[in-house]
């Protein structure tokens, strides 16, 4: 998925979400993101799991918060 395809994901999500309080605090979730985008550094251990979860992300092959929750416990 390119960057511009990101981009119109993220704008439909939000155009399709009317809950304020969600809205808000993605907003400020995505501004913290921004202005830290070059303080972490991954290592390629986290950078493999992270490509990973996006391929998974990708093929739709994800499972729901509760069913995480489940299996953690």
């Amino acid at each position: 998925m390119s960057i511009a395809e990101q981009k119109e994901d993220i704008k439909r999500l939000i155009d399709a979400t009317e809950n304020e309080t969600l809205l808000m605090h993605w907003k400020q979730q995505l501004e913290w993101d921004v202005e830290h985008e070059k303080e972490f550094v991954l290592s390629n251990e986290e950078l493999q799991l992270l490509q990973n979860s996006l391929e998974a992300y990708e093929k739709d092959n994800t499972i729901s918060l509760a069913e995480f929750i489940g299996k953690r416990k």
